[in-house]
């Protein structure tokens, strides 16, 4: 659907995390439009499928991972765009499909892409919680997180989005994108008081946080928690990214288009 440069320049650089590719029209098997997903009778069988592909039966889990991942992924291609262009996706205006697999988000379409979209952290953060508020609330019919648990996945998942970017950027731009997610996370438009989740900063290391709510993945079978968990000693978080880092994949450096960071810290 998309012909955005910025999109695709994304998709060409890392296409396994931007998730959109040229000429996809977001139909056929598993493809439906995103304001599905702000409809209650949408998640059940999402909750479920996501469930079983967990080795399990717990609709609490699998609404609560299913919500994760729609959120880290949408988040990741508006943060994603606004890191190469200076301005993220107008989720509003866009027309975005999504295609689900075992309830995961493997695949989105994006047309009618605006030129603009927002252009400062918090902007960017109004744009997110507009778009994702119906879908929290819809999962929640399922899933019966409180809200203050079903919204921490989703700091969890734009804190993601950042450090995909901050990691991707050059270390001299590194402190700018640090500052434009702390921006984005304590942004108004949010529903809590304080960012669910605390940075955990040290020069020339990739970026890491800690969440203050937990996912539930730790209640699936086989499964432990996560590595940001809450429910771990801070010390057991530090060695679990320091695992993940060691095995990771170096993570592509981020095309240039437009005008970069130009909105950052303003």
């Amino acid at each position: 659907m998309t012909s955005d440069p910025a999109l695709l320049g994304l998709a060409a650089t890392d296409p396994d995390h931007y998730l959109v590719r040229r000429g996809e029209t977001g139909s056929g098997p598993g493809w439906r439009s995103t304001t599905e997903l702000g409809e209650p009778a949408a998640w059940p069988d999402i909750a479920q499928d996501y469930a079983v592909d967990l080795g399990g039966a717990n609709t609490v889990v699998g609404g609560s991972c299913a919500l994760q991942g729609y959120a880290w992924r949408v988040a990741s291609l508006s943060i994603g765009r606004w890191a190469v262009s200076g301005h993220g996706l107008a989720l509003a205006e866009a027309e975005l499909r999504v295609r689900l697999r075992s309830g995961r988000t493997v695949g989105l379409a994006v047309g009618g892409v605006t030129v603009g979209g927002p252009t400062t952290p918090e902007t960017l953060a109004a744009d997110l919680v507009s778009h994702l508020t119906p879908v929290v609330e819809a999962s929640r019919t399922v899933s019966r997180l409180r809200a203050h648990v079903a919204w921490g996945n989703v700091g969890s998942a734009v804190a993601s989005a950042w450090r995909r970017v901050h990691d991707a950027v050059p270390p001299a731009r590194r402190p700018e994108v640090l500052r434009a997610a702390q921006a984005c996370l304590e942004a108004p438009a949010w529903p809590w008081d304080e960012a669910p989740i605390e940075w955990q900063v040290s020069e020339g290391r990739p970026l890491r946080y800690r969440r203050t709510t937990c996912c539930l993945i730790r209640l699936a079978p086989g499964h432990s928690a996560c590595t940001a968990c809450a429910d771990i000693e801070p010390a057991a978080n530090q060695r679990r990214w320091a695992e993940a880092e060691a095995t990771r994949p170096s993570i592509p450096s981020l095309p240039r288009i437009g005008t970069v960071g130009a909105h950052v810290g303003r």
